[in-house]
């Protein structure tokens, strides 16, 4: 009797739970989609493009083209960076825990016109160090970077879902591709 009890309790819990609409994370939500159907990603070759190209694929009712002729929306990465902060100290002097900080950039141009203010997506991680572990602790670096990179990708595209349409074309010709920095 008391068993029963128990599953009746635990079954009710578990409709209780789906008919709210619970579900975990990344799975069973629907996708917000985007407000474009075409895309050409403009990496440049930097460590970003292989994860924003992943998460741009995911998403449904999207192509992403090889070329920007024909594309409704081109993203551009505009920058990159990575640093490494020291975190804490131990009392000994030497150095704890590193923080580890991501930040890419990326320029939207949609129907040509460039959708201001450029995004920005900065994804920190902190990492527990030891001299003693030094190749251990390189791998689990490089994994964290590229955790990072991934969760900025995510970022990014979840940003891209709830932008404003701009309503009118501009005046003149654009260009598609981010401003030129000038070298001293």
């Amino acid at each position: 009797m008391k068993h029963t009890l128990r599953y009746a309790l635990l079954a009710v819990f578990a409709l209780l739970l789906t008919a709210c609409g619970f579900h975990l994370r990344g799975l069973g939500a629907s996708i917000k989609p985007l407000p474009f159907s075409t895309v050409y990603l403009d990496a440049g070759g930097k460590g970003l493009e292989s994860d924003l190209r992943t998460v741009l694929m995911r998403q449904p009712k999207l192509a992403v083209l090889e070329q920007a002729k024909g594309a409704q929306a081109v993203l551009s990465v505009v920058s990159e960076n990575q640093s490494k902060d020291i975190l804490t100290i131990n009392t000994g002097g030497r150095i704890n825990e590193y923080q580890l900080t991501y930040t890419a950039t990326v320029r939207l141009v949609l129907n040509g016109v460039p959708v201001e203010p450029d995004m920005t997506a900065t994804v920190r991680r902190s990492m527990n160090y030891s001299d003693n572990q030094v190749l251990g602790k390189q791998q689990e670096e490089d994994l964290l970077w590229a955790d990072a990179r991934r969760d900025a990708a995510e970022q990014i595209v979840r940003r891209l879902a709830y932008l404003k349409v701009p309503a009118a074309g501009p005046a003149g010709a654009q260009s598609v591709k981010p401003d030129a920095v000038p070298q001293p």
